[in-house]
Formats: C-alpha cells, sequence, structure tokens
C-alpha cells in the first residue's frame, strides 16, 4: 500500500497532477547556456534594457508565485536573438493563440510546437507546454521563419523540464 501511495506521488509530481503539482509548480527553472548555438544575454545592463528581470517578476507575481524565467538568446546587433519565457505549470496555449487574434493561416504544427506567424502587431511566436511546463519563443528580428523559432522552443522546452 505504502508503495503504490509513494508511486502515486512521483507520477502527480512529475506529470504535474493533484496535490503534488504544487511541488512541482514551485521547483525553479534553469535556463541553459545557450540555445540554436547563441548564447543567452547574462549583462546585467542589457537584460535592464531588455526588461527582462523585470519580465519574470511580473510574470511570476500574476501567475500565483510559480517559478517562471525570461531569457534572451543571441545579441542586439546580431541577425538573430530569441526571447525565451518559460512558466512552471500548464498554460491553455489555444486559448492564448485565439486571444492573440491570430488567425488560422497563421497557425503551424512546427516539430511539438504550436507556432504564429509573425504579424504587423506580434513577432514569430512558438508556444510548447505540458502539465508541469509551457515555454514561449518569439523571434526579435524580423524574416525568421516559424520553422527556426519552433525548433528553437522545443529546443528551450526540452532543456527546461
Amino acid at each position: 500500500m505504502v508503495v503504490v501511495l509513494l508511486v502515486l506521488a512521483l507520477f502527480g509530481y512529475i506529470g504535474g497532477l493533484g496535490p503534488m503539482s504544487r511541488l512541482n509548480t514551485a521547483r525553479g527553472i534553469t535556463p541553459p547556456t545557450a540555445l540554436a548555438g547563441l548564447d543567452r544575454i547574462t549583462d546585467p545592463e542589457l537584460r535592464d534594457q531588455l526588461k527582462l528581470d523585470r519580465t519574470r517578476e511580473e510574470l511570476s507575481r500574476i501567475n500565483d508565485g510559480k517559478q517562471a524565467t525570461v531569457e534572451a538568446y543571441g545579441d542586439l546587433n546580431g541577425e538573430r536573438m530569441y526571447v525565451v519565457i518559460a512558466l512552471r505549470g500548464k498554460v491553455d496555449i489555444d486559448k492564448t493563440i485565439s486571444d492573440s487574434g491570430a488567425k488560422p493561416d497563421q497557425v503551424k504544427q512546427v516539430g511539438s510546437s504550436t507556432c504564429v506567424a509573425s504579424t504587423d502587431a506580434l513577432p514569430t511566436q512558438c508556444y510548447r507546454g505540458s502539465n508541469t511546463l509551457t515555454v514561449i519563443v518569439q523571434a526579435a528580428n524580423d524574416g525568421v521563419s516559424v520553422d527556426d523559432v519552433g525548433a528553437v522552443s522545443d529546443e528551450a522546452f526540452t532543456a527546461m523540464k
């Protein structure tokens, strides 16, 4: 009986289900040092200019204290830069995309990520989630394809889970 309860608790923690899900959402998120061959921006001045830490604090606050991270990969003068948002817990990706005003022809599945092609108002962005982690990746440059952003989204999700 004790073994069954331990197994159920373990699955609840790993799967983000039941009472163990709260423990999972309090778990930290460790961002990788590089994604898509681009280094994570760690310079305090650049992070402040991009408002990464302020955005992370706000996300955590509005999501009931769940762990969150906001990171940028690349550099301000480079051809590619991605902003990665990761949040412990499940986000309704379909609802988020619908609320963004994206039209069905802008939505594309890339690997395990759901992506929205760039519009006048929004950059190309991709979402990947589970019961325990949601990752959003946005291209910070024009002309980046959903295929490129989707690959980064899958890589980030795998690295942070």
